[in-house]
């Protein structure tokens, strides 16, 4: 059976021809992948085969008059996988960040804020996305990167000054951190405002003077606010109409107040 087996892939395949001056029905051999029939055999002599010219190819064993063009070219977002040989066409796959679909080659998509990629994209699937779980997050949009678990505070022997969400990470500090009230204040605010960024519109009345991004105008006025401006900052919200995010901030001072205490140093005066 092997013996066989190896005797029909030997094989050269053929096809039938009728001679045209006998009339004589011709058993000839096709021409192999990478050439074509010049001239049919006749009774006797074999099938003429010749090599393909440049940028033509034929794949199979055949008896065509000539080789067949390599007309696929790459299009947009498209490279080449295989080029033109005088056995194939030319062949193409979509370029890194690029899938296929419906014949066009269309980006990965970003898993926005607060989701993270759980299968990449490849030439041929676009990227898979989850949200973040308890306890992970993702502060950016990205094809490629997965949620990141958040901080555990504890186990560094540090202090929650700002829980984490799906949308951004736990913010930690130390007893030592707490020691230094403005320090510390610059640095929790403007991660507080940035996970309220959906409620401060209303801020700009307090802080906008160009066309910047209104966080970024916030944190550069943090930045700059003298100590008493910045432990005001929850009665400076509400006289903003903001006073559920002003709750919130009193809320956090407190915790953070609490934390201190437990550090033995005191940090915020009572709102």
């Amino acid at each position: 059976m092997d013996l066989l087996h190896g005797v029909l892939l030997t094989e050269v395949p053929t096809y039938q021809h009728q001679d045209p001056l006998t009339g004589e029905l011709l058993t000839c051999n096709k021409c192999e992948p990478g050439t074509h029939m010049s001239v049919h055999c006749t009774a006797t002599s074999p099938t003429k085969c010749v090599p393909c010219k440049a940028e033509h190819y034929t794949g199979l064993w055949n008896y065509l008059n000539r080789c067949l063009y390599c007309s696929t070219y790459c299009g947009e977002n498209q490279e080449v996988e295989k080029e033109c040989s005088p056995v194939n066409n030319r062949v193409c796959r979509c370029k890194q960040g690029f899938y296929s679909k419906d014949d066009f080659c269309i980006g990965h998509k970003e898993c926005g804020i607060g989701h993270g990629v759980i299968t990449n994209g490849t030439s041929q699937m676009d990227t898979v996305c989850e949200k973040c779980a308890d306890g992970f997050f993702s502060d950016s949009s990205s094809a490629l990167e997965p949620c990141v678990k958040q901080q555990d505070c504890a186990s560094s022997g540090q202090v929650v000054l700002l829980p984490g969400s799906a949308y951004h990470d736990t913010m930690c500090g130390s007893c030592d951190d707490l020691k230094d009230e403005v320090k510390i204040l610059r640095a929790f605010l403007p991660r507080f405002f940035a996970f309220h960024r959906m409620r401060v519109v209303k801020m700009r009345k307090l802080v906008a003077r160009d066309r910047s991004p209104l966080l970024d105008q916030i944190t550069a006025w943090l930045a700059q606010a003298p100590e008493e401006q910045l432990r005001k900052l929850p009665q400076m919200l509400r006289a903003l109409q903001l006073s559920s995010l002003a709750d919130k901030l009193e809320g956090r001072f407190n915790e953070i107040q609490q934390q201190a205490a437990q550090c033995n140093h005191h940090m915020f005066p009572q709102c």
